[in-house]
């Protein structure tokens, strides 16, 4: 519930050109893109030490740890941006 939201909200307020939203429940979390550059964002998140599914062209789904905490949540959203712009290069 919290950190789903905490992430949700954190990735909304990023205002990344590339993200045109966030959708699901708890921590199971969908990011639409704007290009079909899922994959690439897929890949650099995951150079960058995060697990994130290319479910489609211009989706990526995030499946964190039902362990994880307010600081991993930070974390992750304070790296998304890098991830974000490799996915647009």
């Amino acid at each position: 519930g919290v950190i789903g939201k905490e992430i949700a909200h954190g990735v909304e307020i990023l205002h990344h050109p590339l993200v045109s939203g966030v959708r699901g429940a708890g921590l199971l979390l969908g990011i639409t893109l704007r290009e079909p550059v899922a994959a690439k964002v897929a890949a650099a998140a995951q150079h960058a030490g995060y697990l994130i599914n290319p479910v489609q062209p211009d989706v990526i789904r995030l499946a964190p740890p039902l362990i994880i905490d307010h600081d991993q949540a930070h974390d992750f959203v304070t790296a998304l941006p890098a991830a974000l712009d490799a996915g647009q290069e």
